[in-house]
């Protein structure tokens, strides 16, 4: 998996992208927020939860149906006024899905259940640039750490600072309209 830092950078960029340059910080939050949150279900690594249930690690909170139910949550309790946009449901539903794609990408992982609860299948993309963080970190563990944070900067962060970049670039010449 990615760290916290690749999920939050990835989701500050799509809500970059939508804005047209710099969002406000309520949605750079919000979209942060959604990008991170599959991982609350690391924590079920200390429960001794089995995945007969789907509640390990990338299981039912890295599903589809999980990055729904997330961007709902997000968009009824930020966007109340704006339910029937699709704009806040576009970005911040992009957002919480790209933690599972990034997952994806991660070579050294077990997979992603992307169709939870319905199938317990675990999906990895054929292309895994990205090494997976070790978690918990150890002494012997920091070189892989500081590996695997060099493989995100490369595969998130040069595409996620391009997207920022020309994303502040066409709202300063005029190139679209930003919503807030």
């Amino acid at each position: 998996m990615p760290s916290i830092f690749g999920h939050a950078l990835a989701g500050y960029a799509i809500a970059s992208a939508y804005h047209q340059g710099r969002p406000s910080r309520r949605t750079a939050l919000l979209a942060v927020a959604c990008a991170a949150a599959p991982d609350l279900d690391w924590f079920t690594g200390f429960l001794d939860v089995h995945d007969r249930f789907g509640l390990a690690h990338r299981g039912l909170l890295h599903s589809v149906l999980a990055a729904a139910l997330i961007t709902a949550l997000a968009v009824c309790l930020a966007y109340r006024p704006r339910l029937r946009r699709p704009g806040p449901w576009l970005f911040l539903g992009t957002a919480t899905f790209s933690h599972g794609f990034l997952d994806a990408c991660t070579f050294g992982g077990t997979g992603v259940a992307f169709l939870a609860p319905f199938s317990s299948v675990h999906f990895v993309a054929a292309w895994q640039p990205m090494f997976v963080s070790p978690i918990p970190l150890s002494d012997h563990l920091t070189n892989w750490l500081l590996f695997s944070l060099g493989t995100e900067a490369l595969w998130i962060g040069v595409p996620a600072a391009l997207v920022i970049l020309a994303s502040r670039y066409f709202r300063r010449a005029g190139l679209g309209s930003s919503e807030a």
